[in-house]
């Protein structure tokens, strides 16, 4: 997991709880690193889920509800220091469209290592679309509050069935979006 991930992580606990919480989850999780991640690195999936674990015990929040939260706040990070890939659509749906092809093939550029491939899409009328989260990560709920997040930024309304989960032991996440209604 790359770093800007853990700082864009301390930065969201400290804007909304406080340094001094997020320095008690770093004492709770105890991680390798110590809370110290250089955005360009890769570090452990296992470092990231200690300090979800610890948040949620501190902050007595459930991982999902937590993991979802981080990833609508993980959009407005990504909105003010790469906003280059917001830009470049000016509605949800390619925007969404475009994250394997473009998003994870130009952060890969930029963190020079490559991103593995997350999302496989099906697109079956203007007004849906279907993605497919395949991932050993399993974080479909930080994918669904991204998409959130992204809808916010782009003002479109919309309705997201999580039909299938790798929760639930299915192969991977299926997350039929509808647009236009919420």
């Amino acid at each position: 997991m790359k770093g800007v991930i853990f700082t864009f992580l301390a930065d969201m606990v400290e804007e909304q709880f406080g340094l001094e919480t997020w320095q008690k989850i770093l004492d709770e999780a105890a991680p390798e690193h110590k809370g110290i991640y250089i955005a360009c690195e890769s570090y452990s999936d296992e470092e990231l889920l200690q300090l979800v674990g610890a948040a949620c015990k501190l902050l007595d929040i459930p991982a999902d509800k937590l993991v979802y939260a981080y990833g609508q706040n993980l959009f407005g990070s990504f909105t003010k220091n790469y906003s280059e890939f917001m830009l470049a659509h000016k509605e949800l749906k390619p925007f969404l469209q475009s994250i394997e092809e473009v998003i994870h093939v130009e952060v890969g550029k930029l963190f020079t290592s490559p991103i593995k491939r997350v999302f496989e899409y099906e697109d079956p009328a203007p007004d849906k679309l279907i993605m497919y989260y395949s991932s050993p990560r399993k974080m479909c709920q930080l994918a669904e509050g991204l998409i959130d997040g992204a809808a916010s930024y782009y003002s479109t309304p919309y309705q997201l069935n999580h039909s299938t989960c790798m929760h639930k032991g299915d192969e991977r996440c299926t997350l039929e979006l509808t647009f236009g209604s919420k």
